[in-house]
């Protein structure tokens, strides 16, 4: 309140029952009035993935986007609409002093890949587009998908990161209608300048007559990442006469100061203080703060979300590290409790840490795009996938909300422990078995309850369907899962595979299933339409242009030894 001595005290009087305020130079301020805190936010480079809505989620960090100018790569005017989770996005803005919000200025899209399936193995958890290698997993956000009904030709838009090998990790698969358009971005290998062509794996392309996007074609050289685009009917045998190219590699130029968030694979490592993420060299220091591991969680192929400063020599400084753990819990049921506070589920009295880095989305009818933990209610189905910390604690790294099924049955999958007579325990949950349970065991055969449990051990993954009977998870069917992380179980170095491919070329002992050789033996199964058929006979029907397939072994050179093929017209 401005205090007016050459005016009436009423004048005074009126003015402070009316609140009124001033600004007058003359006046000192009230040292009894405190001066309220002023706020500051950070100007910051995100590059991460998508996690949920409200505004938009990335890396922690819910992002305000009502004045952001959104694009991507087919839409310089989208809107946040467009957006979906699992994209990964370049997203520029500030972090309020809260590190938890935030307002973003513009934020942009661009898939990695867009074009039709090839093949998919459904085990190994791989899928191959336009020659390239795609690797999913239990978080790999699915749109219009339901993978094991995917089939070649199925036309596909995937969003990833690149690791250390060349492999794109699907963050999210949408399956799109056909388009007349094709992507793919990769690293440039065998580059033939004379004939204008280079390889992006086992993709030729050429660009003979293609437009150069940023760059010009003298730039062109091996080991860049490259995007290009053509049209579908411009591939052919393996060949992909492009019309643009986009170099992919960063032309970011940064001061010391400034603010970087990112997400990716550890693609190059010198030493735990020193390797590359999306082409940024990060180094840490005895300040870096670790989430899910430690520095010596640090390593070529581990994901990580990153948070840092350059400094003046350009490198980040990481400030924080978040481990990425892989998924080795999963739970479908009702729910029994939400706590807001604590930020907790409770699904089959296995209580789950929520946070803004758990992957929210709406499945259900209801499909309430800004969905958060506040949406949840008793009863509500959720299926949640996420992992045990070292602490003991059950991390949500994904939930969803879905349809409860008609028969209610509840889904189960983590490490196992406590075996007893015919029953163990996952992640504290009781499991029983009986005369009716189906049970398939280490090598996806179909066994007996003894066999499956003279096969069983603790600490293997395993997945249970069934029902919640007085507190107890009654299985239907039992199965043990092939470990992610050691693929390598057996002497020969084999593992499990449910390949789907185009059969394009056969042999006396072989076919060729959309680029895979495949090893026929006296011991392989052969089907159609659901029907055993002996080996002449499928002999006899099979032509190249068929869908089949394919359950065996796959060796370290790629080579798969087929227990069973379906041929799938």
């Amino acid at each position: 309140m401005l205090k007016q001595y050459i005016l009436p005290l009423i004048i005074t009087s009126i003015l402070a029952g009316c609140g009124g305020s001033s600004t007058n130079p003359t006046t000192p301020p009230d040292p009894t009035v405190p001066t309220p805190p002023t706020s500051s936010a950070t100007t910051t480079e995100i590059t991460g993935v998508i996690t949920g809505f409200g505004s938009v989620f990335v890396n922690g960090v819910e992002y305000e986007t009502d004045s952001a100018e959104v694009s991507t790569d087919d839409n310089a005017g989208a809107s946040e609409t467009d957006l979906q989770i699992g994209m990964i996005i370049t997203l520029n803005g500030e972090i309020n002093e809260d590190g938890t919000t935030g307002n973003a200025s513009s934020i942009h899209y661009d898939e990695q890949i867009k074009g039709p399936l090839d093949s998919i193995d459904l085990i190994g958890n791989s899928l191959s587009v336009l020659g390239q290698t795609i690797l999913f997993d239990d978080l790999t956000s699915l749109d219009n998908v339901i993978l094991i009904e995917l089939i070649p030709g199925d036309f596909l838009e995937i969003s990833g990161f690149f690791d250390a090998d060349g492999n794109l990790y699907a963050t999210r698969i949408e399956k799109e209608t056909e388009s007349t358009k094709l992507k793919v971005q990769g690293m440039v290998e065998m580059l033939d300048t004379v004939n204008k062509t280079f390889t992006l794996s086992s993709l030729t392309i050429d660009y003979s007559s293609a437009v150069f996007d940023d760059f010009v074609e003298a730039d062109l050289a091996e080991d860049q990442e490259v995007r290009v685009k053509g049209l579908s009917s411009a591939l052919a045998n393996d060949i992909f006469v492009v019309s643009e190219i986009k170099l992919k590699e960063s032309k970011e130029v940064h001061e010391d100061g400034d603010d970087k968030h990112t997400e990716g694979f550890i693609t190059s490592f010198e030493s735990n203080s020193s390797f590359i993420v999306n082409d940024i060299h990060v180094i840490t220091d005895e300040n870096t703060e670790f989430e899910h591991g430690s520095v010596d969680s640090l390593m070529l192929n581990v994901r990580v979300k990153i948070k840092g400063e350059y400094n003046a020599t350009g490198d980040l400084l990481a400030k924080e590290i978040r481990i990425h753990q892989r998924t080795n819990l999963n739970l479908e049921g009702a729910i029994q409790g939400v706590d807001l506070d604590l930020s907790t589920v409770t699904v089959l009295d296995v209580v789950f840490e929520i946070s803004n880095q758990t992957k929210m989305k709406d499945e259900s009818d209801r499909g309430e795009r800004f969905f958060d933990l506040a949406d949840l209610t008793v009863g509500d189905f959720v299926e949640i996938k996420g992992f045990i910390d070292n602490e003991g604690n059950n991390i949500a790294t994904k939930m969803e909300r879905k349809n409860e099924g008609d028969d209610n049955d509840t889904e189960l999958k983590g490490t196992v422990s406590n075996i007893i007579d015919f029953s163990f325990d996952i992640v504290g949950v009781n499991v029983s078995t009986n005369e009716n349970t189906l049970f398939e065991g280490t090598d996806g055969d179909d066994v007996t309850q003894a066999t499956f449990f003279e096969q069983l051990q603790n600490g293997m993954l395993v997945e249970v369907k069934g029902q919640v009977l007085d507190g107890i998870l009654v299985a239907f069917k039992v199965e043990i899962k092939e470990n992610e992380s050691d693929n390598d179980h057996s002497d020969e170095g084999m593992h499990r595979t449910e390949l789907r491919g185009i059969v394009e070329d056969i042999s006396d002992q072989t076919l060729v299933v959309s680029g895979h050789d495949v090893l026929i033996t006296s011991n392989t199964e052969f089907e159609f339409n659901d029907d055993k058929l002996p080996a002449d006979e499928f002999w006899k029907i099979v032509v190249t242009g068929d869908q089949v397939k394919v359950k065996g072994h796959v060796s370290a050179q790629g080579i798969i030894t087929a227990k069973s093929i379906e041929l799938e017209r």
